[in-house]
Parts: C-alpha cells; structure tokens; sequence
C-alpha cells in the first residue's frame, strides 16, 4: 500500500541540481549544560530552545568552562564568543531531579552585612538550597535570594529585609549536581510517538518550538558513542515526516581498547559505522591556544556558520580549509602530547578514508577535509566527494516543504500547478548563478549531453533575439590546483591564450582535479558567446536544458540554457543561452 501523504514532502535523489534562497536553517546541539544553577532550570531539560547570543543561552542554559561536564557551553563559546556566529538550537539532556548525588552536602557559614558567599559553588543544585538557623528554615524569597556567578563559581545568599538571615551560623543545604551520571541513554533519549520526546528523540520538537528547521545536527561529547551516533542516524532523516538534518561528528581519541591512533581511525570508522551518507566525521580533538580541548566537529561546525551567513544561509561553501586559529595542536590524549602531524599524515590515514580533521596548511591552523563519511577513493563519486553536495539537495528539499506548506489543500488548476512548477525552476535556475558555475562546471558536460529539450527556428533579425561573441576571450587551458592533486584541461579549439588557474576546487585527488579542470574551462569559454532570446509562455524551458537552433545564420548549433525567467502575467519566456563546446579535453 503507498504511503499515506497529507502536506508537502520531498524526496532527495543523487542529482546535481541546487537552490539559491534563504531558509530557517538550525545547527541543533545535544548535550549537558549547567541548568543546575539557574532558578527554574529544570524547566529546559530535553526542550529544544533557540538562543540568539551568549547573553541568551547564559540565561536560558547557564555557563560553564568545564566542557567535559557541561558539553553544550563549548558550543556556546565557539560560536558566539569566539566567531561571533549564531543562533543555536540547544537540547540540553542534564535533569537535576536526576542527574544529582544520592546525598546532599552542607556548609555552616556565618552572615556578613546580611550575606554569605559559597566557593566552589558550581555542583550545587540552586534550586535545592536550604537555609536555617538552628531549627528554623529560612524563606526563599522572602527572607533571602540565592544567586550563582558562573565567573567566579560562587553562591550568594542575600538578605531581602533587613536582618532576616540575623547574625549566627547557617546552615546550608543542598544536593550536588552529578554530569558524569549522563548516560548514552540519556542522550538517546525516548519516545511515546504521543507528542513526549526526549534527547535526541526531542529533534522532533525543534520546528514546533523554535520555528526554524533542524537542518545540522551534532552532540560534540557523545556522538563518538556508537550508540548515540546510530540515535542521530536515525532521528536525522525525515524529521516530523520532512526535514532532513546533515551530523558533524566525532570518533573518540580513547576505546576500550585503549588509544584510538591517526593508522586505526579508518577501521574503527567503519567497524562502528560511522559512514553514513548525511556526516562528515572529524577526528581527532583540538588543544586550544587557551589551554581548552576542542571537538573539531564544533570549531568546524562555528566556521561552517560563518559560511551561511555570508551566504543568505545557502550551504554551497565547505568550512575545509577554513582558518581556525585557536587551535594550538591535534589532541589525542595525554599520553600522545608533543605529537606533530603534516597535512600529508592527515590525508593519508584520515581524509581519503572519510575522515575530516585539522592541519597547519598555509602558515595557518585550518579545518581539514570536505568528504561526506561515506567517502572512499574506491567509493567516491560527485556527491559524496564534497559534503556541500549532499546538504544542498536536503536544503533543496526542506526549503521547498517549509515554503510550499500554505498551499496545501488549497483549490488548484493545471495553471496554478504549472505556475508553481516554474516558480520553483526558476529558483532552481538561481542556484546556478550564485554557484558563479563552481559546481556545474562539472555537470554542464553532462548536460550537454542530454535529450534535447526542444528544437527553436530562428531567423537572426527576428524580434528579442540577441546574440553576442566575444572573440579572442577563450581560455586556451585550466590548471586545478589544490593541496591534495593537480590536473590541467585544454580546449583544442583555441591555438593559443591565456591559461586559467583555480585553487579552490574541492578536488582530492588527480582524477577529481581533471574534471574539474575540465569543467572549469568549459564553463569559462561558453561565456565567449550568448544568445538572450525571448518566445511565448514555455515552462518546458529551464536553465540547463539543451536546446539546438536551427538558423541561416551564425545562431545555428547546440546551445545550452543558462538562465530562464517566466513572465505569467504577460504569458512570455526569457532565457540567456550559452553555446555547447565540445572541444575540451
């Protein structure tokens, strides 16, 4: 029986066509945060909150620089502290009502101008605070307020009148918060598939609550779990039935059978599953230049945020190669301190095994590795050799459902299908330009190659057409060059010119960088020659379709559409096409 679909859905199909539009993308962090020392902090144990700022997720979450206990808080500091980026969807997994020690602890102190300080203050449980003098409890809010400083690690309790907390020993009580009591199952969370939801289960729950799509997922602490990362697998595709989230994850610097070194990642990687189509896998830490240990999946991630907000929220532009300059040196535990790693290392024993990093390249620390997880030099094609190309077609595919949902179960002609048809082609088309033809100069020779799409007879002084060639402009070859291969192209057709070079194709190896060459070329010598014609209403036309012109004149041969626009109220059809070149090898 086929499934039963009521409201807009999209499917994801090993395609290369992308989408130029802002959508409510979210990067959604599972962890633990220190909720334990805010009033009412239980109040955001496994709810998915949206913060905005540092001043925000403080308030909402609290703080703390103990990142092993509190893993959220280092999301917090890369993103919004040090790269200034935001905001984040946080699922905080802590429960004081849960997480806390069986017994409770006790300090006696004595007030002074109507106040007590408790150092090392950051266990308690501010909710579970107790004053008395002798036998006589004191009331919160009435009698005191109590007050954690994340800064100073302190706990103030502070008179409210004048002499409530007198001038004799109190004592205090209280329970102490327990992180380490986290389990993976906690993480994981449940379900009763009737509206409750917890830990990663809670994914769920962030378009509802937060409004925005939960389109990057990560859990820095936990993924490298074999558990939990299978948890975020699963929860990660189709969300709420739509929504389809791309994971940065880890693998752990330590197994149960000790160290995990740069030689074992890749089988462990694969031992353990972590090749999913939808991750890129980091490994292993970062020592921070401030003393801090780093998940590279976080610092990658803030870098790769930086990236969406330059660019309206599109995700085309990996954050590989990127400079993240607090790093210090790779980490993978005390015992390996003092090790150095060239980026050759790296590629070897990490990147072209699917296995991204960090690597000191061009007088830099830098974020190393664009693969999707499923990625192998025996198992790589034009998806997964750059993980853009699989969080493209999920942004394709959750912006059109998020912007279609009004139209459901609304009346609808054959027109109205047709008019929604050519709106979304036309953002589609759009894509392609802000790509500036960096990911479709490795698929316009495909395209060239395609059914054509209609056969037009033009005459060359007939109304709205206009055609242009720049001569003496084509390249005569292209040289890729990136740290991993090099490979050059040339177009046979031009005897001599000028030689192109591109560094920042996200080409891995020789064969990579040969197509790339190629299509680079290509798509820099179609420019040389345009033809803008415009014809009556054609929805059929679209950018990238073949069309051949039959003309007396110079306009005859194949031609490939570049852009389309489609004007419904006057029932007309525009369109910019390029000339096919089949001359380039």
């Amino acid at each position: 029986m086929d499934d039963y679909l009521h409201g807009t859905y999209g499917e994801i199909e090993a395609v290369s066509s992308r989408v130029s539009a802002r959508s409510k993308n979210a990067i959604v962090y599972i962890g633990t945060a220190p909720v334990h020392t805010l009033t009412g902090g239980a109040d955001n144990v496994n709810r998915p909150v949206l913060v905005e700022n540092i001043a925000d997720a403080k308030k909402r979450f609290g703080y703390s620089d103990d990142y092993a206990g509190y893993t959220l808080c280092e999301a917090m500091h890369a993103h919004f502290e040090r790269s200034g980026v935001g905001p984040l969807v946080l699922i905080n997994v802590l429960d004081p009502a849960k997480h806390a020690k069986s017994e409770k602890a006790s300090r006696t102190m004595t007030p002074e101008n109507g106040r007590v300080t408790l150092a090392e203050a950051e266990s308690v449980i501010l909710d579970t605070v107790e004053v008395k003098t002798g036998s006589q409890t004191k009331a919160r809010g009435t009698d005191y307020a109590a007050a954690y400083d994340s800064a100073r690690k302190t706990l103030t309790i502070t008179e409210l009148r004048k002499g409530a907390l007198g001038t004799e020993a109190l004592t205090i009580t209280y329970s102490e918060i327990d992180p380490a009591a986290v389990t993976a199952q906690d993480v994981i969370g449940t379900t009763d598939e009737d509206g409750v939801n917890t830990g990663v289960y809670a994914l769920k729950n962030v378009y509802q609550e937060t409004g925005v799509i939960p389109s990057f997922l990560l859990a820095p602490g936990f993924s490298q779990m074999p558990q939990v990362h299978a948890a975020m697998a699963q929860n990660s595709r189709k969300i709420n039935g739509h929504w389809d989230a791309y994971m940065f994850t880890d693998l752990p610097i330590a197994t149960e059978d000790g160290p995990l070194t740069m030689a074992k990642a890749s089988a462990w990687k694969t031992a353990n599953g972590y090749s999913m189509p939808n991750e890129t896998v980091y490994f292993p830490m970062a020592e921070g230049t401030d003393g801090r240990m780093y998940h590279l999946s976080v610092l990658a991630a803030a870098n790769f945020q930086k990236l969406l907000l330059e660019n309206d929220g599109i995700p085309y532009m990996t954050a590989s190669n990127t400079a993240c300059d607090v790093i210090r040196n790779l980490y993978l535990g005390e015992s390996a301190r003092g090790r150095m790693y060239d980026d050759t290392a790296i590629n070897e024993m990490l990147c072209k095994n699917g296995i991204a990093s960090a690597a000191y390249v061009g007088g830099r620390w830098a974020l190393w590795g664009c693969h999707s997880a499923d990625y192998s030099q025996s198992d790589a094609d034009q998806i997964n050799v750059s993980e853009t190309s699989r969080m493209m077609m999920y942004y394709v595919s959750n912006d059109f459902q998020h912007r279609r949902a009004s139209d459901v179960d609304k009346p609808m002609t054959k027109n109205d299908i047709a008019s929604i048809a050519a709106q979304e082609q036309t953002r589609l088309d759009a894509l392609i330009k802000t790509y500036g033809g960096r990911y479709t100069a490795i698929s316009i020779g495909a395209a060239q190659d395609g059914a054509v799409s209609e056969t037009l007879r033009i005459d060359a002084d007939r109304d709205g057409v206009r055609y242009r060639r720049r001569s003496g402009q084509k390249m005569q070859s292209c040289i890729v060059k990136t740290p991993y291969a090099s490979a050059s192209a040339s177009d046979a057709a031009v005897p001599s010119g000028a030689c192109m070079v591109v560094c920042d194709a996200p080409a891995m190896d020789d064969v990579t960088a040969g197509r790339w060459a190629r299509g680079m070329l290509l798509c820099a010598n179609r420019q040389t020659e345009t033809l803008d014609i415009e014809t009556e209403l054609d929805i059929a036309m679209t950018a990238m379709c073949r069309i051949d012109i039959v003309s007396a004149s110079d306009l005859s041969g194949e031609w490939l559409a570049d852009e389309v626009k489609h004007d419904f109220v006057h029932k007309r059809s525009a369109a910019r096409l390029l000339r096919c070149i089949r001359t380039i090898a």
